[in-house]
């Protein structure tokens, strides 16, 4: 769909993911609604859907709460609620940021729209995207815990959304923001050799997988290196770029065509 891009704003950029606290990065969320408004102001075409990574709000009590694996006690029951009212208020926080930048926003929590089955994803409700952006909303999801059929209750990360986002509606481009400039040799935060891949495709992906770390912070969904695999298994073709979300200006650049330091993928 053209002047259609599914953005992700990583739980690692919008929230203290690396610190393991229970706190919004609000310079970041404020920089990057601005950023995000700005673009839209100068395409009124762009029709964008958000889906906001939760950082400690979903990770951190998934495993507190050992909820990845099944839910079999009230004890467990409760840490499902902790972490849906934590990761709500992570897509609440981000909406009203967009808000007073003059953004319209529709929050559509994961659980009203996905069920799974023993971690999969079994069915998805894209009718109230649909809604949102025919009516002019930027809608609005998070990782969350959704129904399971087998397991009660299981874990639907930000990048199962964007899965089933760009396959349903077949974007321009998937934009995810990160603390990093892209995808690396290796870790650029602890090895300063570490080379930025500029282009990952077909034929490069298999190598990259072995190369891109694990999460050195709390990520039950497998830190870059399982976002990638996700992406590679799941993009469909749809182009991607992965690109640092701190970097003043990157996003309302890429939105807007413009080059910038990143990592692109074709797959």
């Amino acid at each position: 769909m053209k002047d259609m891009f599914v953005i992700k704003f990583g739980g690692s950029s919008i929230t203290k993911k690396a610190d393991n606290k229970f706190e919004m990065n609000e310079e970041i969320l404020s920089q990057s609604a601005s950023e995000l408004a700005g673009a839209i102001k100068k395409n009124k075409k762009l029709k964008i859907a958000l889906v906001c990574g939760v950082g400690p709000y979903g990770h951190t009590n998934v495993k507190m709460y050992d909820i990845n694996n099944g839910i079999k006690t009230d004890e467990q029951r409760k840490g499902v609620k902790k972490t849906n009212d934590d990761c709500s208020f992570v897509g609440k926080t981000v909406a009203e940021s967009l808000e007073k930048n003059g953004v319209a926003t529709r929050y559509i929590p994961g659980y009203q729209v996905c069920e799974q089955k023993n971690k999969k994803v079994e069915s998805f409700d894209f009718k109230p995207y649909e809604k949102a952006i025919e009516e002019g909303f930027v809608p609005i999801t998070t990782g969350i815990m959704v129904k399971d059929s087998e397991l009660e209750w299981s874990v639907m990360s930000g990048d199962k959304v964007i899965a089933q986002l760009a396959r349903h509606f077949r974007p321009e481009k998937v934009l995810m923001g990160t603390d990093v400039d892209g995808i690396y040799t290796a870790d650029p935060k602890v090895d300063s050799k570490a080379i930025l891949i500029e282009e990952i495709n077909r034929k490069t992906v298999p190598k990259i997988l072995e190369m891109v770390g694990e999460s050195k912070s709390v990520d039950v969904t497998g830190g870059m290196k399982g976002k990638l695999e996700q992406l590679a298994e799941q993009l469909d073709g749809t182009p991607a770029e992965i690109f640092n979300l701190f970097k003043k200006g990157n996003l309302e650049k890429v939105l807007v065509g413009k080059e910038i330091k990143d990592t692109k993928i074709n797959l």
